[in-house]
């Protein structure tokens, strides 16, 4: 860094050059609050106000906090509710939600394609493009709570790509007035569930998405963040609250020209990080409550998700693409939906699986002996495997499901 460049900066913005030398990474670095420039852009009885400011960087960058959105666009359509205390549309079940539509919601991706129906549950705020389109926004971007329904025709594969916020009071240095702090450090966390027409799940979030982060604040320290390739961590840094942040920093990074289409290469991203319901603490929000039979499906649970720092972190892009078959079993959920029984089994065995995701995109199940040879083979799903006329002994049971493999011993005796 060349401190004679940056002497006029570091005069209007009350720093030191030896100390903005001490971070090394990538990022733009602001210090302190920044000025607001749009108040309330949504007001909630109960809720917080939901302001955006403006801020200058040591770099000479100007940067908007907590990040650009499209609130305001009137271009950009809202979201539709699954449970929405703020406007009083609070659905206990989805059905109910849905039925509340009229299909003017649907938002026209490719004119031949399906409708996929995405639930969406954000602390605190998204944008959702399909292909680069823009085919929801949250309606609630601060608090309180809600949770959102989003409906698109497209045809498949499709890239899902999606801007989460978390929210500030204190904009620029990424705190609230909360827990009896004045700056206390907030969270964030998405968890998802897109279904098809015939109501099948095709995606949920977990850690096949991709996850890159571009505001992290309050840094207090800035030697504690660092960077390894595209990994930006903040995970050393601390998080407690204070009742004075207003000389934090914030690290700024641009977004990437064309994210939100299909064709952007994310190869490089990290993996979005899961968190659980009680680290995001959602147990006292009924926008998550009423609906945990769909976003935590036995069969397809999904898990929220964001960057490697779910506090620290403020603005996030996450991505998936969804193929022209299901890609988001993975061999968790396979090994847990599937049920081998009797076992010692007699003349037949069961083969349970109650997910119609497992059972749709089962390739094979085979059967082997104990010499590794082949014995049985089916390419569908038969609920009783027939072993009357088989030697007794031990069997391998091979089930391949969507490029997983599941294996399990079983005795015939």
């Amino acid at each position: 860094m060349n401190c004679k460049l940056l002497l006029l900066d570091i005069i209007m913005l009350s720093l030191s050059c030896p100390l903005f030398a001490q971070y090394k990474g990538t990022a733009s670095v602001t210090k302190g609050l920044a000025t607001i420039t749009a108040s309330n852009l949504y007001t909630c009885s109960g809720g917080r106000t939901t302001n955006l400011g403006s801020i200058k960087a040591s770099d000479n960058t100007t940067w908007t906090v907590p990040a650009v959105v499209n609130f305001a666009d009137t271009n950009f359509p809202f979201s539709s509710d699954l449970n929405n205390i703020c406007n009083g549309a609070n659905y206990s079940t989805e059905a109910a939600a849905l039925a509340a539509l009229n299909g003017s919601d649907i938002i026209v991706v490719d004119s031949s394609g399906e409708v996929i129906t995405g639930f969406i549950f954000a602390d605190n705020y998204f944008e959702i493009y399909i292909n680069g389109v823009p085919v929801g926004k949250d309606k609630v971007p601060y608090t309180q709570f809600n949770s959102s329904i989003v409906r698109f025709k497209v045809k498949r594969p499709f890239t899902i790509a999606m801007l989460l916020v978390d929210w500030e009071e204190h904009l620029g240095v990424g705190a609230e007035n909360s827990n009896g702090f004045q700056y206390h450090i907030g969270d964030g966390g998405m968890v998802a569930v897109f279904k098809d027409s015939k109501n099948k799940i095709v995606a949920i979030t977990g850690n096949d998405w991709k996850a890159q982060t571009f505001y992290t604040s309050p840094v207090k320290d800035l030697t504690c963040p660092t960077e390894i390739g595209n990994l930006r961590l903040s995970n050393n840094c601390d998080t407690k609250d204070s009742n004075d942040g207003t000389n934090y920093y914030g690290l700024h990074w641009n977004r990437p020209a064309n994210w939100t289409k299909s064709s952007f290469d994310d190869s490089k991203w990290p993996s979005a990080t899961t968190y659980s319901n009680g680290t995001i603490g959602v147990d006292n929000k009924p926008a998550y409550t009423n609906f945990i039979h769909l976003f935590d499906d036995p069969s397809m649970d999904a898990q929220f998700i964001w960057s490697t720092n779910v506090v620290l972190d403020n603005e996030v892009i996450v991505r998936y693409t969804v193929g022209t078959t299901t890609t988001t079993l993975n061999q968790k959920l396979i090994t847990d939906g599937i049920l081998i029984y009797p076992n010692p089994a007699t003349q037949e065995f069961d083969l349970d699986i109650s997910s119609e995701l497992i059972r749709d995109n089962i390739r094979s199940i085979r059967l082997y002996n104990t010499y590794g040879k082949k014995i049985y083979e089916s390419k569908t799903y038969s609920e009783k495997i027939n072993l009357e006329f088989m030697p007794k002994g031990f069997y391998i049971v091979q089930i391949e499901v969507a490029g997983f493999q599941f294996n399990k011993k079983i005795l015939l005796q």
